[in-house]
């Protein structure tokens, strides 16, 4: 009875240091990220609004969100793109 009871516990503590490490990895990983940039210009009037990603993201972009919930990703240092951001800020003012 008594190697059933340390089988368990130590069973139980196995499944909980794999769980806490589940958890931790997921917490690091980025929610938004771009992994390839689009390449054309989109028209200001199809975008709705735009995310910028975050800075723990291999490769740096602006997410526009179109009017029909297409989430496209584009260079940030393209100058249609500061333009657009330009306009998108002004707007929401």
């Amino acid at each position: 009875m008594r190697h059933y009871c340390l089988f368990l516990f130590i069973g139980i503590l196995a499944v909980a240091f794999l769980q806490s490490g589940v958890l931790a990895n997921n917490a690091n990983m980025p929610t938004e990220c771009c992994f390839t940039h689009y390449a054309r210009k989109i028209p200001i009037t199809k975008i709705i609004s735009y995310i910028e990603t975050r800075v723990d993201c291999n490769k740096q972009g602006v997410i526009f969100i179109t009017q029909k919930g297409f989430r496209i990703c584009v260079n940030p240092d393209m100058s249609w793109v500061k333009s657009a951001l330009k306009i998108m800020d002004d707007r929401d003012l």
